[in-house]
């Protein structure tokens, strides 16, 4: 689909909607903030500590575990539509291999820059970009 304004109708079995224009865009990243995240108002996005299942979150969640990052933590965050990868993967199509992500990205915390050790799709995923991160 071209990148612009383009007429969009949304059919289902009772029907279809009169057209509707949207505007596409190429890329449009955004990091993992599930509404389950939310605590005390802010959002907070899907950080994990590398290899293991607890998330980076500055409270606990019912049922989570949860821990806060510090300097030197490895950890990986996630996200969706942040543009095409090296080799290129169908949209769609299940990732098997390691991938780079073709577009600048930089993440900083508080304003200083973080190293990034993977931007690409996570493999294992349909989708899902995966970011490995040293927190600064």
């Amino acid at each position: 689909m071209p990148n612009g304004p383009q007429p969009s109708v949304f059919q289902t079995a009772g029907g279809s909607s009169t057209a509707y224009t949207i505007n596409v865009n190429s890329v449009q990243p955004g990091l993992l903030a599930p509404l389950s995240f939310v605590t005390n108002g802010a959002p907070n996005i899907v950080a994990l500590f590398s290899n293991t299942s607890t998330y980076v979150l500055p409270v606990t969640l019912s049922g989570v575990s949860t821990a806060l990052a510090k300097p030197d933590d490895n950890i990986t965050l996630y996200g969706i539509v942040f543009g095409p990868v090296t080799p290129n993967i169908p949209a769609g199509q299940l990732v098997q291999q390691l991938n780079a992500l073709q577009l600048d990205f930089r993440i900083t915390f508080a304003g200083v820059p973080a190293m990034v050790n993977y931007k690409g799709l996570g493999p294992g995923y349909t989708g899902l970009y995966q970011f490995n991160v040293v927190v600064p």
